[in-house]
């Protein structure tokens, strides 16, 4: 859509925004053709689209540092190497002219043995980074000379000190340890175990990486609701927290092998009196982070993930994963059931209601297993 489409949209009637409000194609789209928009896709990244921001490019390029770290390996390998030539051309081409323009003595020169731009260059490449083979040499016949000589030493060590820390940065970044985390794809509502039949909101989580482990790793549930308002358009009202254990410490996870991260709905909860029917036409999106810090740098990363409601399924819980090897006597961790669920067969509740008891007050019950 373009800037003048958008501006006509939000200027417009009612009727004409509820044909481009990016939810449905048509009035006559039936309603489990809905199209959903997202603000967090499944692999973790925002979909925004960031419109007329103020000073967009000087925004942007404040933080040029970091938005460096975040190019990839090829960009960097060549930021590197132009950050390099381009320092010993242009001092290169300072030599090159104060040597040809500079009036001293016969059989004397500023620069001993610098009369092309090709020896200007190697004697710039030769002084910022000290190799000093001796056949060019500088004099004290040129004051300009020697004075850039300093300012090109200074340079040199800003540019190798920036350069190196961007190589540096880039490689301790925890971006690939954010990649090794994996969220189930589909969300299930189900009973929270065999003895207590109270609807839950189960997730699976899991950390791939064998050898490298995390350390005070913790996970948050949100859910941020949309709706139509009286101009037609869909805007977003709000994001609400759901609790997975956070008032009594159970958000931080143990990712030694996979876990099922639980929302007890009850009465506190976002999803408490909604049935099967309401959440498949709810407008919401439950956005799921979790941190950690990576124990060999000391870096924090966050993964994310999000599920819409028809990808929620009711009445499912997922299938055990790890299971006991009884001829090595050892665990097993079967991915291949990661995502795998079953049907309860004996949770009928159509709307999510519960009472809970004094007993269930202390049993772990937000949290994750």
């Amino acid at each position: 859509m373009s800037l003048a489409e958008e501006l006509e949209r939000l200027s417009g009637e009612n009727g004409a925004k509820k044909e481009l409000n990016g939810w449905r194609l048509s009035s006559s789209a039936p309603e489990l053709g809905v199209q959903r928009a997202r603000l967090v896709s499944k692999d973790g990244k925002t979909l925004l689209n960031n419109i007329q921001i103020p000073e967009r490019f000087r925004q942007a390029y404040k933080n040029w540092f970091h938005l460096i770290i975040e190019c990839n390996w090829r960009s960097i390998c060549i930021l590197f190497l132009l950050g390099f030539i381009v320092s010993w051309t242009i001092f290169a081409l300072i030599y090159y002219v104060i040597s040809k323009l500079k009036t001293v003595k016969k059989d004397e020169s500023c620069i001993a043995n610098v009369d092309t731009f090709i020896s200007a260059f190697l004697f710039s490449m030769e002084s910022q980074h000290t190799i000093g083979y001796g056949l060019r040499y500088m004099t004290d016949l040129c004051p300009p000379a020697y004075l850039t000589l300093c300012v090109q030493c200074v340079v040199g060590v800003f540019l190798q000190t920036i350069l190196a820390g961007i190589v540096i940065a880039k490689i301790l970044r925890p971006k690939k340890r954010r990649q090794e985390m994996r969220f189930s794809r589909m969300a299930v509502i189900g009973p929270l175990d065999e003895h207590d039949k109270r609807p839950t909101l189960m997730i699976r989580l899991a950390d791939i990486q064998e050898k490298l482990f995390l350390a005070e790793s913790h996970v948050r549930l949100y859910m941020a609701c949309s709706k139509i308002n009286s101009r037609g358009d869909r805007e977003l009202i709000g994001v609400k927290d759901m609790n997975v254990g956070y008032d009594s410490g159970w958000d931080r996870v143990l990712l030694l092998w996979p876990i099922i991260v639980r929302h007890v709905i009850n009465e506190d909860s976002p999803l408490y009196g909604m049935s099967r029917d309401n959440i498949a036409k709810a407008d919401f999106e439950l956005i799921m982070t979790v941190e950690g810090i990576v124990e060999a740098t000391g870096m924090t990363f966050q993964a994310r993930t999000s599920f819409l409601p028809d990808e929620i399924l009711w009445g499912y819980k997922f299938k055990p994963m790890v299971l006991m090897n009884e001829k090595l006597s050892k665990y097993e961790v079967h991915y291949s059931l990661f995502d795998q669920t079953e049907r309860v067969c004996d949770f009928d509740a159509q709307t999510i209601e519960t009472e809970e008891t004094e007993d269930d007050h202390h049993h772990n019950a937000s949290g994750f297993l």
